[in-house]
């Protein structure tokens, strides 16, 4: 086994050896590449997990001490110390220190050329250790206590020169750090195990933190938009037409109590603005443009530090709040990117298992900020390591505050979140099942109204195993109600489950033919699309189950496809992206779904209750899409009046937009008068790519894995985040800005001639009144 290499300048020497026998030493030269010499040294105590090299001092250990051979010297010797239960020795960049660890305490020894190590200083137990050379050659020694302090020793007389405290809250465990000494103060970068990448300066005893990377990001597992809460004219204004006192005097004198508030709050923020101290900064620029410079740059501070989580007129701000696989959750105001809360949810945390491999710390929104009585309340749900037992850490989604850390003596298979709200309370609870199903509640009292409402629940295997479950919430029992076992090989299995989101709106039930009929649309909430693949035989299956009643709606087959498969399920459509083999391009494929010309129920669709057709209609077109895709998204409004597009994320770091009126499943290749009334494009196998539809323009987002979009306060616009290893944050109009002004618009035209009109009007007013003067005396 070989440990490391020292290079020289014409030789390579090679440290390695046998485990548990002997170490070896080889000298090559690097000209020619001949062994020049080979020392060997029997070494009971060498072991490739317990040895690290640091520069040309080979430091190991084992339960009786930890052993150091210096490698520069013509005769290896090995000095040993004794020291009982060593788990570990850090790596320093110092071959004149060894850093020894045990569970309790630490120990550095300095160890001198020929002499055995020297014991120089005793700690407490550390997390990190570092060391720096200066220019006048002094030796220092950064070390990071679990206590988050930073200490810096003299490596050679142990003498301590500074000691400073993070200046950090909801510290993580401190992974690496590293430093260097300027004339005046030190510079520490501190990484820690929640992917936190630090930059402090530190004299005087003191820490002061320069900057902050939150590298976690990058790992988001989920993701919500929240939004912002009312603000205190809002909330007067929903609690003036809340009352339940009706009479004329009443409504008069809340109305009068609530202008008077408002013009308080407008008079009070008004003269904190005017007496800013952004608005007294002292005239000392060297010129005018430079003080209006400074004025700006220092009233775009305050005004950031000073403003307000409150919601806008257009609901356009929310708060993103993502859970990462590193055990941290973050709130970014989605304006400007700021990180404005993150909570770390401890060393021990573990993701949860999805049932397709993948690996997730999943995220509910409990209570909205639409109850402002109440404090908005999100959960995220993950393991303990050391126990396997769930733990649920709630949290205010708008501060970041923690409201409650609570463990549950039992694994889970699975959470859900209730699609509806406690009457009371208006939070939305949460279903968790162990490994032997039994329902767990969080929190756990409910209504009687709640207890009464069945609940469904669809389980998959990746092997084709489907099983439906109802949950008597009252009970707390799950009783299955099918099984359904799709004929898949043992070449194939499930890739990819995509539901419809609850929350999704369908504006319109149906389409509009040229004879003036409808064409209803299949609008079921309940199915779930599944795709699986057969790697080996390149068969791709899609199959559009309802999860109620185990009912296989649809199910269709493709040879000569391989992957990366994404799908996006969406209304009464699916869109999925593929490999054509035997084309060799990329696929984006549409199914839609249809009733026909009658319609099951126009208010509530129930999954127990047939559709009036013997057969769903499905249509389906495949269009040759000219780029990779590396995930597969659409946007949200509010109504979902707006059309509606699909984001394709590209592996190059491009985002692109298809309109859903290119991806039809009803493009006709050849076109009629009836087909033309209904705005249908013709059928093109390719999807145009038009420059002005990347929505990222020329910045490069890499690794995305996927969208979360959210309707806005305005029917014609959708947010969008694209996480992966890059965030990227818009705003989307698919059909255009129809409920808005344009930036171009002429407002000083329409407002010279509304005046116009106005001074007309008075005008002819004043001759009106003096022509009928005139006719009275005649």
């Amino acid at each position: 086994d070989c440990i490391g290499l020292l290079s020289g300048s014409k030789t390579l020497t090679v440290v390695g050896g046998v485990e548990g026998v002997e170490l070896a030493v080889i000298q090559i030269d690097i000209t020619e590449g001949a062994v020049m010499e080979v020392r060997n040294l029997s070494a009971s105590w060498f072991s490739l997990k317990r040895c690290i090299l640091s520069q040309a001092l080979l430091q190991c250990f084992d339960n009786n001490g930890f052993y150091a051979v210096d490698l520069s010297l013509d005769h290896l010797t090995v000095h040993h110390i004794p020291l009982q239960s060593i788990v570990k020795i850090s790596s320093v960049n110092n071959g004149e220190v060894i850093v020894a660890c045990t569970p309790t305490n630490t120990y550095i020894y300095r160890v001198a050329l020929s002499e055995p190590p020297v014991l120089l200083l005793k700690l407490g137990k550390i997390e990190a250790v570092s060391s720096f050379l200066t220019t006048n050659g002094q030796n220092l020694l950064a070390v990071a206590t679990s206590t988050s302090n930073i200490i810096v020793y003299d490596a050679v007389s142990g003498e301590q020169i500074f000691v400073g405290n993070i200046p950090e809250e909801n510290l993580a465990p401190i992974k690496l750090i590293s430093f260097i000494e300027t004339s005046k103060e030190f510079e520490f970068v501190v990484v820690l195990e929640d992917c936190r990448l630090v930059y402090l300066v530190g004299s005087s005893n003191k820490l002061a933190r320069e900057w902050i990377r939150h590298e976690a990001l990058s790992t988001i597992s989920s993701v919500e938009m929240v939004d912002l809460p009312l603000s205190e004219a809002q909330a007067d204004i929903e609690s003036e037409f809340a009352s339940d006192d009706g009479t004329i005097m009443g409504s008069l004198i809340r109305r009068l109590r609530s202008q008077g508030e408002q013009f308080r709050r407008a008079f009070i923020g008004a003269t904190n603005r005017i007496f800013s101290s952004s608005n007294f900064l002292p005239f000392n620029s060297k010129s005018f443009a430079s003080w209006l410079a400074s004025l700006r740059f220092s009233s775009k501070n305050t005004r950031k530090k000073d403003m307000s989580y409150e919601r806008d007129y257009f609901n356009l701000r929310k708060i993103i709040v993502a859970s990462t696989l590193k055990s941290v959750v973050y709130g970014i105001d989605s304006s400007d990117g700021t990180v404005l809360w993150y909570i770390y949810l401890g060393k021990n945390i573990k993701p949860l298992l999805g049932s397709l491999g993948s690996e997730k710390i999943p995220l509910f929104v409990q209570r909205t900020t639409a109850h402002y009585h109440f404090p908005p309340q999100a959960t995220v749900v993950a393991n303990d390591k050391r126990s396997e037992h769930a733990v649920l850490i709630s949290f205010n989604p708008i501060t970041g505050s923690l409201i409650e850390r609570k463990s549950f003596p039992t694994s889970i298979k699975r959470v859900e979140i209730l699609p509806y709200a406690n009457a009371r309370t208006h939070v939305c609870h949460l279903i968790i099942l162990d490994e032997n199903n039994k329902v767990t509640l969080y929190p756990e009292n409910l209504d009687a109204l709640e207890q009464h409402i069945p609940l469904h629940f669809f389980n998959f295997s990746i092997s084709g195993d489907l099983e439906g479950f109802v949950l008597n919430v009252s009970r707390k029992q799950l009783s299955s109600t099918w099984k359904v076992k799709l004929s898949l090989r043992n070449e194939q299995k499930i890739v990819a489950v995509v539901p419809k989101p609850f929350y999704q709106k369908v504006h319109s039930a149906g389409r509009v033919l040229g004879n003036r009929s409808v064409l209803y649309k299949y609008v079921n909430p309940n199915l779930v699309a599944i795709a699986a693949l057969d790697s080996v035989n390149s068969v791709l299956q899609i199959y559009l189950i309802d999860a109620v009643s185990g009912y296989i709606v649809y199910s269709g087959k493709q040879n000569k496809i391989t992957g990366p498969i994404h799908l996006v399920h969406c209304e009464n459509w699916l869109a999925y992206s593929y490999w054509n083999e035997k084309g060799r391009r990329m696929e984006v494929a549409v199914l839609e779904l249809y009733e026909g010309l009658e319609q099951t129920d126009a208010l509530h669709y129930n999954s127990l209750v047939h559709t009036v057709a013997a057969k769903v209609i499905a249509l389906s077109q495949a269009y040759i899409f000219p780029q990779g895709v590396a995930a597969l998204g659409v946007t949200e409004t509010e109504l979902g009046l707006s059309t509606r597009s699909v984001l394709v994320a590209m592996p190059f770091g491009s985002i692109y937009v298809i309109s859903k009126r290119l991806l039809d499943a009803r493009r006709p290749l050849e076109m009629t008068q009836e087909l033309a009334e209904e705005m249908l494009l013709p059928y093109r196998p390719e999807l145009p790519i038009a420059s002005e539809d990347f929505i990222n323009y020329n910045q490069s987002i890499h690794g995305i894995r996927g969208f979360k979009t959210s309707p806005s306060g305005l029917e014609s616009t959708s947010l969008m985040l694209a996480y992966g290893t890059d965030l990227f944050f818009t705003q989307l109009t698919p059909s255009g800005t129809f409920d808005v002004l344009k930036d171009d618009f002429d407002h000083l035209l329409i407002s010279i001639v509304l005046i116009s009109l106005v001074i007309g009007s008075l005008v002819c007013k004043k001759l009106g009144k003096n022509n009928n003067l005139k006719q009275a005396w005649q």
